[in-house]
């Protein structure tokens, strides 16, 4: 049975310029009468429909045109939407984070720390690492429990977390000392810092125990951003 336009957008539930619409788009046919008017056939309530909810998730034209016109499945266009989805929700959350720190920071501030999360994010606490500990194999284990990994849906705290790293990771006193550090693990270690022989293990406890108190503070923000259980003062 042919529908009016008329019918068909009140059978659909949309608005008779948005049927006239997808009709000029050409994804929906339809027949002309005599008289000029359209006529749609029995199909058109339910596409007019599918459009309408295809829309409604967030996909392009184009894209409905291809399922509409069987080029590309659902499934797999709702896969492939689905990830793409999850990419922005990720990112979102992280500017959520950001933001949530950020909120009573001055204009100043708020470059600066924006800075400081995209160059963290990238490579600074990789470049940290390496000026300090080498690659070493010795000191592998060592570099992998002292990497904070920021997960993409990090809590603003996480993320504050992690500001504050890029600013440790920043300082050339601090990188100098970690490097003093790493350089006395190396020494009682011979191998593994963290297979250190009986005996030498009270030597490994006060060189912690006199480091730089911005390593302790470093290696409890780690504990922060990966979600780690905080560590205790002596084992650092």
């Amino acid at each position: 049975m042919d529908h009016s336009i008329g019918a068909v957008a009140r059978l659909a539930g949309v608005s008779v310029k948005t049927v006239r619409h997808y009709s000029d788009l050409g994804l929906l046919t339809s027949r002309r009468t005599t008289a000029g008017h359209r006529r749609y056939d029995a199909t058109a309530v339910a596409r007019v429909e599918l459009i309408r909810t295809l829309r409604a998730l967030g996909l392009d034209l184009e894209t409905v045109r291809a399922v509409l016109e069987r080029e590309r499945t659902l499934a797999d266009v709702l896969a492939a939407h689905a990830d793409a989805l999850a990419v922005q929700i990720r990112t979102l959350q992280a500017q959520h984070a950001v933001v949530s720190v950020a909120n009573h920071s001055t204009p100043e501030e708020l470059i600066h720390m924006t800075a400081h999360f995209e160059e963290a994010r990238r490579m600074l606490i990789a470049d940290f690492l390496t000026d300090t500990l080498g690659n070493d194999p010795a000191l592998a284990a060592a570099r992998q429990n002292l990497t904070p990994v920021l997960a993409p849906d990090a809590e603003p705290r996480q993320v504050e977390a992690w500001l504050e790293l890029a600013e440790l990771a920043s300082a050339e006193d601090f990188r100098a000392s970690v490097r003093r550090l790493a350089a006395g693990w190396r020494v009682l270690a011979g191998d593994d810092p963290l297979r250190v022989a009986p005996e030498l293990r009270a030597q490994l406890i006060e060189l912690r125990r006199t480091a730089d108190p911005r390593w302790h503070r470093y290696v409890e923000l780690v504990a922060v951003v990966n979600g780690w259980a905080p560590p205790s003062r002596v084992a650092g």
